[in-house]
């Protein structure tokens, strides 16, 4: 019974393997020197095959070039290619615009930190590509902030709250079922 069970599992492992196997390779991309940008910096990654050109912001040039890097695994895997836009000074922290196209979304988040706003963009983007959703709004409230915001097809509106605006936007996220 054991070899059956251990030799089920191999071919299943397999299968998985082989699978995986076909996924095309995404062309190379090369960073160009950051720029700062308001709370961080923003870097610029320049890829191949498919063609992009992704905007990554970050506290620091380490985060920025993740994220970017980040935006372009999406894009490679899912479809939408997405970059930041721009970033400002915010209530309690810092907001994102990201934009996406194929399909269009036009994306804001909050974070108390630029990298936290910018993880929080691409999140609202990954975790439905195709639901178009957003931040609204980020307000104090007693004992923190809340951050509201609303999704398309089918139409939903979310909040959370926190005792900082990555918290709070976090919640927000989560509560819009938003992993």
């Amino acid at each position: 019974m054991r070899a059956g069970v251990v030799l089920g599992a191999v071919l299943a492992l397999s299968g998985s393997v082989f699978t995986a196997g076909q996924a095309t390779a995404a062309g190379s991309c090369s960073t160009r020197t950051p720029s700062s940008t308001p709370g961080g910096v923003v870097v610029r990654v320049v890829c191949s095959g498919p063609t992009a050109f992704i905007d990554g912001y970050g506290n620091d040039s380490t985060d920025a070039n993740r994220e970017a890097l980040l935006l372009r695994q999406f894009q490679v895997t899912v479809g939408p290619t997405c970059s930041g836009t721009s970033s400002r000074v915010d209530t309690g922290g810092y907001s994102l615009r990201m934009t996406c196209s194929s399909p269009t979304n036009f994306i804001t988040a909050y974070g108390t930190t630029l990298s936290d706003a910018a993880a929080e963009a691409r999140l609202l983007e990954t975790s439905a590509p195709n639901r178009a959703c957003t931040h609204t709004f980020v307000d104090r409230v007693s004992g923190g902030y809340e951050v509201d915001g609303h999704c398309t097809s089918p139409t939903i509106f979310f909040s959370g709250v926190g005792s900082t605006v990555t918290g709070a936007a976090v919640n927000a996220r989560l509560a819009a079922g938003l992993g």
